[in-house]
């Protein structure tokens, strides 16, 4: 089994392939570690170190996948960036505002989410909300519901909640 894994971790499927073996493969791997079903030898005659060799090269990739980005709907969600190119297209609000949003958080935003953009928000928020009724209500509270959502996006609103 060790020899599938490997197979299926460097060799050459189709991604869509590989998906679906590893997929099953962690399944059955799952049920051979809870004794679900037996684990025994095929017969065949390898040299004492195989399977200690194979093991080595998985090691490596488990190593590697709590580095990975998660793939986790909430972090591939297009919300917070879909959201904030449509309030920098508002016809409600002045152009320099609408270039500052598209430059200070929508462009980078769309380079890297990070703290970065969640402090840009933050700011912008505080300078549109300070003087009520100098921009539209609709665009405020668009704003501050974008605001919250890239909170959830990079974890911080959740993390705020649970603490």
């Amino acid at each position: 089994m060790l020899e599938v894994i490997r197979e299926l971790l460097v060799g050459n499927l189709e991604s869509g392939d590989r998906l679906e073996a590893l997929i099953f493969s962690a399944i059955y791997l799952k049920w051979i570690n809870t004794g679900q079903i037996p684990c025994f030898e095929d017969g065949s005659h390898h040299r004492p170190n195989r399977h200690a060799e194979i093991s080595r090269e998985v090691l490596a990739i488990r190593k590697i996948h709590p580095c990975l980005p998660s793939f986790k709907a909430k972090f591939t969600a297009s919300v917070p960036l879909t959201r904030i190119r449509d309030i920098a297209h508002r016809g409600d609000i002045p152009h320099d505002l609408k270039q500052e949003i598209k430059h200070t958080i929508q462009n980078k935003l769309h380079q890297n989410a990070s703290p970065e953009n969640l402090v840009a928000t933050e700011a912008m928020l505080a300078r549109i909300t300070r003087n009520p009724r100098q921009y539209s209500e609709a665009f405020v509270e668009k704003f501050k519901i974008f605001h919250h959502q890239l909170k959830d996006f990079s974890m911080l609103g959740s993390m705020h909640n649970n603490i």
